[in-house]
C-alpha cells in the first residue's frame, strides 16, 4: 500500500482509542512495519551476543549518560543508565533516537571541500592540511563557535584559538551564561547548579522542567520523587505544557514577564519586615524594588493579580526548602539582568548551597595552556558578534571554525547572522550531519558521532553536584569520520600550533586527574560526582539596579516560543524516530501549528486550521492555526526545532524556523545580547 509521512504521523501518533477495536488498524501497521524495514538506510540486524555499553547523550542542551544496548557489538538501542547521576534510569525523546541517527542519510560521510555550489570528496589528509595551511594563514584573523559547553574538544579549540592570538571564541546561547552572569550581580563565581532532589517547594518561573529545562531525566525523576513526599510544584508562564500539567498549579504570566513577577514576589518578601539590615546592599535593594516594583505595576505588566503575587510570596516563605528555577520558555535567550530576578528570590529566601536550594559549583577545570575558561566564554556574545559583522561594526574573520553547533540555523537576527557568515572568508563545519551551517561551509571535517569517539561532559547546566562523565567509543566509525578532538591536535602540530597533547583521549584522562578522577572507572560508565562547593559571599545585586524593560502596549502578540526535544533542539533536527510523536494538532500537512486561544482568534478573525504569517522586525513565518484555550490572550505560541533547509526528508520543509521571528537585543549592564520573546503581528497568509 502507498503511504505518505503525514498518514504515517496520523496513524500512529493521533489515531482515536475506538479504532483500536478494528482489524484495519492491526493490518496498516504491519504494512507500516514492513514499509519502515524498507528504507535503504535501515541497518539489517545480524545475530549475536548481546551487550550493553555506557555512553553519553549530548543531542540537547542537556549531557547525560545513557546506555546502548548492542548484538554482535552493533548498537541496537539506547536506554536510561540507572548509574549515572543525571540519567537515574531516564532517558529522553532524542536519546531514545541516538541509535537510529547513527545510521541517518543526512549523516556527512567523508571530508568535503566546496566545489561552487557543491561538494566534492576528499581524504582527510588533504583535508587536515587545507585547514593547517588556513590556520597559518589566517593568524589571529579567527574565530570558533562551538555548542558543546560541556566537552573537552572546546578546550582544544580555545586552546588552539588562542595560540593562533585570537580571542574569538564563543558558546552557542543557553541557560548557563545568564545565570552565571546573575550570580556574578550578587558576589558570586561559579556555575550554577539546582538540588531539586531535596526542595519541598519549587517554584519555576518559565522552566520547562519536565520537557526541556536543565536536567530533564533526572527532573523527571526528582519530580515523580518529590511528589511523593508532598513538595509543590507551581509553574508559571504564558501557556500550559508538560510541566505545568502535572504541577500542582499553573499561574498564567505574559510572555517573558516571568522576572517582573519574581521582582513583585521580592516586594512582597520584603515589606514582611523580616531584619536584613545586616546584609551587604541590602537597603538599596529594598527601596529600588520597592520603588520601581510596586504590585500593581507589576500586576498590569504579567497579568497576575496581585493577591496571586502575595500568595506565592507567603507560600515560598512558609515551605520547606523553597527552590526559584527561572528561565525562558525556550531554554536561551535569557538576559542576566532577568536571571538574577529569579535568583534575588533564592538569596533572600537563604537558599544558596543548602540542602534544596542553588548550588554554586566550580568551574570547568582548564587542561590546556591558554585555553579560555568557561567564566570567560559565557561572556563572550556570538550573536553580538556576528551582528556587528553583518552591519560592518566588527570584520569577518578570514578563517572560521564551527564545532557541535548550527548557528546558520539557532540563532536570533537570523538574516544577520546568515549574512555575517557569508562574509567569512572560509568556514569549516566539524558536523556528522549535514546542517544548515555544514551546507554552506567551504569545508567539511565531519566528526564521528557520538558512539563512535571518546566523548566527556564536564556539569552540564543545573547539575546539583559537580560530576563528571567520560564514555568509550561503542563502534568503530560507520562511515570515513574522525574524532574531532583527534584531529584538532593532528592540524595543530602540522600547523605549529602545538597543544601539549598527542591525543584526545590525553586531554581527556588530564582533566581526570586534575579532579582526582579514575579515568578507567568513568570509562566503564561511573561518572565522577564532587562534593566541594566555593563558598560564596554574597551581597544582594552589586550591579547597577535597572528596572526589567516591559513591552508597550502596540497592538502586537507576545510570542512565546517554546523547545519541544521531540521536534528537535538547537543542534539537532527531529529524528525519524520523532514524526511518530509528532501529533496531527502539531503539524498539517508541511505546515506547523502555533497556538492561540479563541478569545486572540477571534479578534484577528481566525478560526482553527487558518494559515497565517507571523511577522516580527526579523522575518516571517508561515504557520496553521490551532485554538487552545492554555494559553494567555494576545499571546502566540510557536515551536522551535522546525523549518530545517538541509538534514534530511524527515526534518527538511516541515514547518517554518521560529528563530527568524526572535531578534537580539543588546542588555544594558552587560553588552550580552537576549532575545527570550518578541512581539509579532499574526495575519491570515
Amino acid at each position: 500500500m502507498g503511504i505518505d509521512r503525514r498518514s504515517f504521523i496520523s496513524l500512529v501518533a493521533g489515531g482515536a482509542a475506538g479504532s483500536l477495536f478494528t482489524p484495519v488498524i492491526w493490518k496498516t501497521l504491519d504494512d507500516i512495519s514492513i514499509w519502515t524495514q524498507n528504507w535503504s538506510w535501515t541497518p539489517r540486524l545480524k545475530y549475536g551476543e548481546e551487550g550493553k555499553a555506557p555512553a553519553l547523550c549530548k543531542l540537547g542542551s542537556d549531557a547525560y549518560g545513557i546506555r546502548i544496548k548492542t548484538i554482535s557489538g552493533r548498537p541496537v538501542a539506547a536506554e536510561g543508565n540507572p548509574d549515572h547521576p543525571l540519567s537515574l534510569g531516564g532517558i529522553c525523546p532524542l536519546g531514545a533516537a541516538s541509535v537510529q541517527l547513527l545510521y541517518s542519510p543526512s549523516r556527512i560521510r567523508n571530508p568535503k571541500l566546496r566545489d561552487g555550489n557543491s561538494f566534492r570528496d576528499i581524504g582527510w589528509e588533504e583535508a587536515e592540511n587545507l585547514l593547517a595551511e588556513k590556520l597559518k594563514s589566517a593568524g589571529a584573523d579567527m574565530a570558533v563557535i562551538s555548542g558543546d559547553e560541556t566537552g573537552s574538544v572546546t578546550d582544544v579549540l580555545a586552546g588552539l584559538a588562542a595560540k593562533a592570538g585570537s580571542d574569538k571564541v564563543f558558546l552557542m546561547p543557553g541557560e548557563s551564561a545568564p545565570a552565571a552572569g546573575a550570580l556574578a550581580m550578587f558576589g558570586g563565581d561559579g556555575q550554577i547548579g539546582y538540588d531539586v532532589e531535596n526542595a519541598g517547594y519549587v517554584l519555576l518561573l518559565g522552566a520547562d522542567m519536565l520537557e526541556s529545562w536543565g536536567n530533564v531525566c533526572r527532573n523527571g525523576k526528582a519530580f515523580a520523587e518529590g511528589r511523593s513526599r508532598n513538595a509543590r510544584y507551581v509553574y508559571v508562564g504564558p501557556a500550559q505544557n508538560g510541566t505545568s500539567s502535572v504541577a500542582d498549579a499553573w499561574v498564567p504570566c505574559a510572555a517573558g514577564m516571568e522576572p517582573v513577577l519574581a521582582m513583585g514576589i521580592a516586594n512582597c518578601l520584603i515589606a514582611t519586615g523580616r531584619d536584613r539590615s545586616a546584609w551587604p546592599g541590602y537597603a538599596d535593594f529594598a527601596r529600588f524594588v520597592q520603588t520601581a516594583y510596586p504590585l500593581e505595576k507589576v500586576s498590569a505588566a504579567t497579568g497576575v493579580s496581585e493577591e496571586m503575587i502575595k500568595g506565592l510570596a507567603r507560600e515560598l516563605m512558609r515551605a520547606g526548602r523553597p527552590l526559584v528555577l527561572s528561565a525562558a520558555g525556550s531554554g536561551q535567550g535569557l538576559g542576566a539582568f532577568e536571571a538574577g530576578a529569579g535568583m534575588c528570590l533564592n538569596v533572600l529566601l537563604e537558599r544558596i548551597n543548602v540542602a534544596g536550594g542553588v548550588r554554586v559549583l566550580p568551574w570547568n577545570p582548564q587542561v590546556i595552556d591558554g585555553a579560555m575558561d568557561r567564566k570567560t566564554l559565557f561572556g563572550n556574545d556570538v550573536t553580538g558578534y556576528l551582528t556587528a559583522v553583518a552591519d560592518g561594526g566588527a570584520e569577518a574573520p578570514a578563517l572560521l571554525m564551527v564545532h557541535g553547533a548550527n548557528p546558520a540555523y539557532a540563532l536570533p537576527s537570523l538574516s544577520k547572522v546568515l549574512s555575517a557568515l557569508d562574509k567569512v572568508g572560509f568556514v569549516i563545519s566539524f558536523s556528522s550531519f549535514m546542517d544548515e551551517t555544514a551546507a554552506l561551509a567551504d569545508l567539511i571535517l565531519p566528526d564521528s558521532y557520538a558512539f563512535e569517539r571518546l566523548d566527556d561532559a564536564y556539569s552540564p547546566y543545573g547539575s546539583p553536584q559537580p560530576n563528571y562523565t567520560v564514555a568509550a567509543p561503542v563502534i568503530k566509525p560507520v562511515f570515513d569520520t574522525r574524532p574531532a578532538g583527534d584531529v584538532l591536535l593532528s592540524v595543530a602540530a602540522k600547523a605549529g600550533l602545538e597543544l601539549g597533547f598527542e591525543s584526545f583521549e590525553d586531554v581527556v584522562k588530564a582533566k581526570a586527574e586534575v579532579l582526582g578522577a579514575d579515568f578507567d572507572e568513568m570509562l566503564g560508565g561511573a561518572a565522577w560526582v564532587g562534593e566541594e562547593f566555593p563558598e560564596q559571599m554574597l551581597v544582594m545585586w552589586t550591579a547597577p539596579l535597572r528596572e526589567i524593560s516591559v513591552p508597550a502596549a502596540d497592538g502586537k502578540l507576545a510570542l512565546a516560543p517554546v523547545t519541544r526535544l521531540k521536534i528537535g533542539s538547537a543542534k539537532m533536527a527531529t529524528p525519524p524516530f520523532g514524526t511518530n510523536a509528532i501529533r496531527y494538532d502539531e503539524m498539517l500537512g508541511t505546515d506547523m501549528y502555533v497556538l492561540l486561544n479563541a478569545r486572540t482568534a477571534g479578534k484577528l478573525g481566525l478560526k482553527q486550521d487558518d494559515a497565517v504569517k507571523l511577522a516580527a522586525s526579523g522575518g516571517e513565518c508561515r504557520a496553521c492555526v490551532r485554538i487552545f484555550e492554555g494559553v494567555m490572550d494576545d499571546t502566540v505560541v510557536a515551536p522551535l526545532g522546525f523549518g530545517h533547509t538541509a538534514w534530511d526528508d524527515f526534518s527538511k520543509g516541515k514547518g517554518d524556523n521560529v528563530h527568524k521571528l526572535l531578534a537580539a537585543e543588546i542588555e544594558d549592564g552587560t553588552g550580552l545580547s537576549r532575545f527570550a520573546t518578541a512581539r509579532v503581528t499574526v495575519s491570515r497568509a
